[in-house]
């Protein structure tokens, strides 16, 4: 369970990865240690996660969404599991509505997008894909930290 200055300290990691504990601490009136502290608390228990973040269209890279119907609602678990296993995995995920699952894949190429594709098409319990291959990424959540990043948006006034 998180408080509130695990609270305020994943959002402000959240806007920059970067951010020094320091700076953490005197925004929060915390003590360095403490943030030190609860920011490697939160890595240990899998909470929160610091990466790099880059476009992968601004690579020349390949990204896909894929939406999946699942043969049966017990088998949507394990093909979540195996989808995430496959090396070109970003995201995974599952829930309600007419495909119960949702996944984002990056590929080098268009050839080797479509090896992936017949993977996945290949899992049991895969009765039906639908494939989307994004041109432009407008502006994508997860980078909501990234200011003016490559592929966001920029918001004039912010930069």
């Amino acid at each position: 369970m998180i408080d509130q200055h695990d609270a305020s300290i994943l959002a402000i990691l959240g806007r920059d990865g970067r951010t020094p504990y320091t700076a953490i601490a005197a925004q929060l009136d915390l003590s360095e240690g403490t943030v030190r502290n609860r920011v490697h608390r939160l890595l240990q228990s899998g909470l929160l996660v610091i990466v790099a973040l880059c476009n992968p269209l601004s690579l020349g890279m390949q990204a896909l969404r894929l939406f999946i119907t699942v043969d049966h609602p017990a088998r949507v678990e394990t093909v979540c599991l195996e989808l995430a296993q496959l090396a070109h995995t970003n995201r995974v995920s599952s829930g309600t509505g007419s495909k119960e699952v949702y996944v984002e894949l990056t590929c080098s190429t268009l050839a080797e997008a479509q090896r992936v594709l017949d993977t996945v098409r290949c899992i049991d319990g895969v009765a039906e894909m639908q494939t989307s291959i994004l041109t432009r990424f407008e502006k994508d959540h997860s980078w909501r930290g990234l200011r003016g990043g490559s592929g966001q948006r920029s918001v004039p006034g912010r930069g």
